[in-house]
């Protein structure tokens, strides 16, 4: 689960990134929290895919997104 911590353009160009990558919907939901779904056995994973995304955007994603 991700959650967005700025509501700046960068949180939603990071989201639209990882939808685009990934072939996810990543749309933040209520208390701007964006589930990823995934089967259980495939979660680390998934996780590791995610970060791997998020650190080649060259943007520091920490700032805008949280991992759970």
């Amino acid at each position: 689960m991700l959650r967005v911590k700025s509501w700046e353009q960068a949180a939603f160009d990071l989201l639209a990134q990882l939808g685009s990558e990934l072939h996810v919907q990543a749309h933040p939901q209520t208390a701007g929290f964006v589930p990823i779904s995934v089967d259980r056995v495939r979660y680390e994973d998934a996780e590791a895919e995610v970060v791997r995304v998020l650190e080649e955007s060259g943007v520091d994603w920490r700032e805008h997104l949280e991992l759970r």
